[in-house]
């Protein structure tokens, strides 16, 4: 009896220990989707934009674009360091940039390692480094100062942005469409075998939990009807939030096509905020 129980011990474990390698090796390969090549060159809106080169803490060389503020534009105008979404690629920053390059503003789209050419494989640590390196580079151009750059996340990017912005990276804080944390997220989507073997996982991507040390002024843009991340998300970030901030609910607005279809109730309500953030 003894030898069978331990046997059975025996059996279990090497389950778990299997089932924990196997949830670690497939964790990256279910959360990243990169996506490519790119769907639209900036040089086919007509953006002069320019190579933006980030090193890594681990040495890896991205690169992403740079699009400089008008010449027009105010010696105090915003630059906007954008991080996108798990399933898009700097390409999808593209309409973002034309509108703020319009508005005097200049933009910085980064690009993590393993999406549109870059090097490496992305990770949840591994894009809080990139998201760093991209800062540092911004931070290095003639004319940017690091008090103005807006940090700007969309969905799994929001959780780069709060990262950056609860180190005191940056002047502002932007976040379209952010979930709370990925288990989270998982819970509320239903997703209920993900949630369970989340437990196994390594990554968290914990939006609520950094959000409180966030002192810059905030903006959160949410759709009501995202049909990937609830809109409750949103609106739990910001009871979270202890900065001066602002919440846009995009009336009708979902996930991946709250561009294509409210681009300009979102960048309205970003440039409401950028024009003046709360708390200025």
């Amino acid at each position: 009896m003894r030898t069978r129980l331990l046997g059975g011990l025996a059996i279990a474990v090497l389950f778990l220990v299997l089932l924990f390698a196997a949830v670690r090796l497939l964790e990256p390969r279910l959360t990243f989707l990169p996506v490519g090549p790119l769907q639209r060159s900036p040089a086919s809106i007509g953006l002069p934009l320019e190579d933006l080169v980030a090193v890594t803490a681990d040495g890896l060389r991205l690169r992403g674009w740079y699009l400089p503020p008008p010449d027009e534009a105010p010696p105090d105008a915003w630059t906007l360091l954008v991080f996108h979404g798990n399933a898009e690629n700097i390409g999808n920053g593209l309409d973002l940039a034309q509108r703020a390059h319009a508005a005097g503003y200049g933009v910085a789209l980064a690009e993590y390692r393993g999406y549109a050419g870059n090097p490496g494989s992305p990770s949840e640590q591994g894009i809080y480094r990139d998201g760093e390196a991209f800062f540092r580079a911004l931070s290095a151009r003639p004319g940017v100062d690091p008090a103005r750059i807006a940090v700007w996340g969309r969905s799994i990017g929001g959780a780069v942005a709060v990262r950056l912005a609860a180190a005191g990276r940056g002047g502002a804080l932007v976040l379209e469409s952010p979930f709370r944390s990925v288990r989270t997220l998982l819970r509320d989507a239903g997703a209920w075998l993900f949630y369970g073997l989340s437990v196994l996982g390594s990554y968290r991507f914990d939006q609520e939990g950094l959000i409180g040390r966030v002192e810059a002024p905030i903006l959160i843009v949410h759709g009501t009807a995202d049909e990937v991340v609830p809109f409750s998300h949103g609106r739990r970030l910001h009871e979270a939030a202890r900065a001066p901030k602002t919440f846009a609910a995009i009336e009708g607005g979902g996930h991946n096509d709250l561009w294509a279809r409210h681009a300009r109730e979102v960048w309205g309500a970003a440039e409401a905020f950028l024009r003046h953030p709360p708390g200025r």
